[in-house]
């Protein structure tokens, strides 16, 4: 074809989910090449209304088609099987097996367990519905059509879905251009799905289909690398199942800006990239080639109907259908008669033989043969083209990425949760392959645990979770709570089975910690609130666990933030900082008379020291003994009280340790100069030393600490913000990094994973039940199955210690 009907700039552009904003950016023209890159043939479906799927089901080959006319149907090459009267519009087919838990193909093609599930939208009803299709373990072995779940959606303008670690996800977009991300989970016998619904985003008008891309993040591989832990099945014999090489990413068509590429992962920041923009070319179908099925052991010289002609193409040895970079994605313009396919380094458009204008498009491996079926809005029929080569084209571009390849150390690599790698491609025409290709930084893997329980959200919407602190009921550890910080206008308590049992509305608290035995029949809990740049002071009642306000005492921070509570030597102490990185060290003084009965009122109020909310008529005080400062924010602290040494966190750099074993009270004089921060003042005490900086694969910001006992070691535990994950720190010199750990979701009880803390806890005592061996509370940034506002995950002390064991054993090897 020697006609081009635009001139085609290729640019891509990075930018936020809110920013629409397209640059106007001149680029190259890529003219079509003097003959056609594929060549068409018609199969006279049209890939709107009827869709057709072929499988080796337990040793038989049949036919899965998909129409909005017809319904579902199942045929081989002589009859129909089976059928299922409806409107539908396909979503995706999945062939399920024991292959995923370790059996062979062989085995597989024996074995009448395995199983197609399909996914369709039913129009009528407008429902998203999966059915199960399989063989009836009867003598005619005869298949069956079960629908196994039905989900209720309004409008649905795109439909996608993939397997990802096993599990099938798929995505609804609606008319109102609302996107809502989707789990389903067969139970054992694959007779039912559960669907949880994992996260909703507005992403705006103007899509018209997505794919989901799935990367297996793994070099060299071929099918038989592949066993049950890939895909998230947990292996007989290992305590915690193998790290997940999974990259997700959702490709979003849309006709006003070009092709979307987002992070599918739910607990992902919701960010996209403009990978593809084009004046005068909408962009109306989207499809990706992923996933198991399609590492196949490929000679490139296979295949019948392109006529490309690449050298290095032709001359290569065998390779896998896309290489050892995982996802290839294609997508059309009814503006140019051809398709684009995209892989990380390189984006390339190849012509079509014929005149048409494509408006959809999807993918097929068949054998060692990729197809892209292409609907025609001109003809209303679908076409279909060999496109192996061409993928091994657009391929060539990764021939020196095995020398990128960074040296590993005892962590195993794990892929990146953004798609950074998106942000650098340089699109070409075919024959024209970049090797610019990005060195990225990897980010390296953590043991996932599961939260059992997680607490009711919070209040109000947006940042406002923050920190939390366990206080233990000595009397009936069964009855400790959680305290946690909201942030927006509340301290909150809840049960260990993360039910809330009261709020207290005493203003923005952002950090809360404990010291017991204050009094005979009290605790204490003190929590820093930044509506007045003071710290709230509350009695804990040590049968019930109950809080009663007692005083807000007034510091002279601008900007109160970070604190942690603590005794040492009888002496209760509150360590307290401040954005700017002024940190004060305050000694508790008891009141002289504690009443025990003293009730506090807790409503709303716009004073946060009004007398309403004062305990009569003790009230706790503070001297101030130390006045430090760190170079920059931070926030989380935890004291080891037996070492009498604090750990400071700072939030862009690292850990810091201050003694905390002598209390020297300053005197008056400088007392007063500590109202002022610029103030020259003398300190008798100890200075923090600097001791772990931010290294990857730590990542910034370093938020909650606290410090847990495995085997008679203690290790101290912080938060990594950047990677959604937990550091674990021996707490002695060297400080060395013993590993990394992430929270997942929990599906059995439909709670999900854990992104972005701030805050976190621990604790070794026995609170009965799953915690009888200690508890891990922390912060959940980013709420989600479904999306929420924010809480708290609880995670039992043996998954903990079992993962820090298993660091420790791993790093000793």
């Amino acid at each position: 074809m020697n006609k081009v009907k635009n001139k085609l700039t290729k640019v891509a552009i990075k930018t936020s989910q809110l920013g629409f904003c397209l640059a106007v950016i001149a680029g190259a023209n890529a003219i079509a090449s003097s003959s056609a890159d594929l060549t068409l043939a018609n199969t006279g479906a049209g890939i709107t209304t009827e869709s057709e799927t072929t499988y080796e089901l337990n040793g038989r080959t049949i036919s899965v088609t998909i129409s909005e006319t017809n319904g579902l149907t199942v045929s081989d090459s002589k009859n129909m099987l089976a059928s299922q009267k409806g409107h539908f519009v396909t979503a995706g087919s999945y062939l399920v097996s024991n292959e995923s838990v370790g059996e062979s193909s062989a085995e597989v093609a024996s074995n009448t367990s395995a199983y197609i599930q399909t996914l369709v939208f039913e129009i009528n009803s407008q429902q998203i519905r999966s059915y199960t299709i399989g063989i009836k373990n009867a003598p005619n072995h005869a298949i069956s059509i079960t629908q196994t779940s039905a989900t209720d959606v309004k409008d649905s303008e795109a439909l996608c879905s993939a397997k990802i670690d096993g599990k099938l996800q798929f995505i609804n977009i609606d008319a109102l251009g609302m996107l809502t991300q989707y789990l389903a989970i067969p139970d054992k016998s694959g007779s039912a799905l559960t669907v949880h619904p994992l996260r909703t985003l507005a992403i705006g008008p103007g899509i018209k289909s997505c794919a989901l891309g799935v990367s297996y993040h793994a070099s060299n591989y071929t099918a038989s690398d592949y066993t049950a832990s890939d895909y998230g099945v947990p292996v007989e014999g290992t305590s915690h199942a193998r790290t997940k090489h999974v990259k997700q990413t959702i490709y979003l068509a849309d006709e006003y800006a070009g092709v979307w590429a987002m992070p599918a992962d739910e607990e992902a920041e919701v960010e996209r990239t403009l990978i593809f923009y084009q004046p005068d070319t909408p962009v109306e179908g989207v499809a990706t080639l992923n996933g198991f099925e399609a590492h196949k052991e490929v000679p490139a010289g296979s295949g019948t109907n392109s006529p490309i002609t690449n050298s290095s193409a032709a001359n290569s040895t065998p390779t896998t259908i896309l290489g050892t970079q995982g996802t290839v994605t294609a997508w059309v313009s009814p503006e140019h008669s051809g398709l684009w396919l995209h892989n990380t380094c390189a984006t390339s458009f190849f012509d079509f033989d014929q005149d048409i204008a494509p408006e959809d498009i999807s993918l097929l491996v068949t054998g060692d043969t990729v197809h892209a079926n292409i609907y025609d809005d001109h003809s209303g029929s679908t076409l279909t083209t060999n496109i192996t080569h061409a993928i091994a084209t657009i391929n060539s571009c990764h021939t020196n990425q095995e020398s990128l390849i960074k040296t590993p150390t005892y962590f195993n690599e794990t892929p990146m949760l953004k798609d950074t790698d998106l942000t650098t491609e340089t699109p070409t025409k075919n024959g024209d392959v970049s090797t610019n290709i990005t060195n990225e930084t990897p980010i390296f893997s953590a043991i996932e645990l599961q939260p059992i329980y997680e607490t009711d959200v919070v209040e109000n919407y947006g940042d406002a979770a923050d920190d939390p602190a366990i206080w233990i009921n000595k009397n009936d550890p069964a009855k400790s709570v959680v305290i946690g910080t909201n942030k927006k206008g509340s301290l909150n308590t809840y049960n260990l089975q993360g039910e809330l049992v009261a709020s207290h509305k005493v203003g923005r608290v952002n950090n809360v910690g404990v010291a017991y035995d204050w009094a005979p029949q009290h605790d204490i809990a003190v929590a820093s609130n930044r509506s007045s740049n003071s710290m709230s002071v509350f009695f804990i009642d040590k049968k019930t666990g109950e809080l009663t306000f007692n005083t807000y005492i007034p510091t002279p921070l601008n900007d109160i933030y970070g604190l942690c509570v603590f005794s040492v030597n009888n002496h209760t102490q509150v360590l307290v900082n401040s954005t700017d990185g002024r940190y004060l060290r305050y000694l508790l003084n008891s009141p002289t008379d504690v009443n025990n009965n003293a009730i506090v009122k807790t409503t709303p109020h716009t004073n946060p020291v009004s007398s309403a909310e004062k305990a009569d008529p003790s009230l706790v005080s503070a001297t101030l003994i130390h006045d430090f400062e760190l170079p920059s924010q931070p926030e989380g602290c935890v004291v080891d009280t037996t070492a009498q040494m604090a750990y400071l966190g700072e939030e862009g750099a690292g850990i810091w340790a201050l003694d905390v074993s002598e209390i020297k009270t300053m005197p008056s004089s400088t007392l007063a100069k500590a109202a002022n921060k610029h103030a020259s003042i003398k300190l008798d005490n100890k200075t923090p030393m600097f001791i772990i900086p931010i290294e990857s694969p730590v990542t910034a910001d370093i938020e909650g600490l606290s410090l847990f006992d495995v085997d008679g070691v203690r290790y101290l535990i912080a938060s990594s913000q950047g990677n959604n994950q937990y550091a674990v720190y021996e707490s002695e010199a060297p400080y060395k990094l013993v590993g990394m750990i992430s929270i997942g979701p929990n599906y059995d009880k439909g709670i999900d994973g854990v992104s972005e803390t701030d805050g976190l806890e621990t604790t070794n005592a026995n609170l009965g039940g799953p915690f009888k061996n200690g508890l891990l509370v922390v912060q959940d940034g980013r709420n989600v199955m479904p999306s929420q506002r924010q809480n708290f995950k609880l995670v039992t002390g043996d998954d903990l210690a079992d993962a820090i064991r298993t660091h420790v054993s791993n790093r000793n090897q």
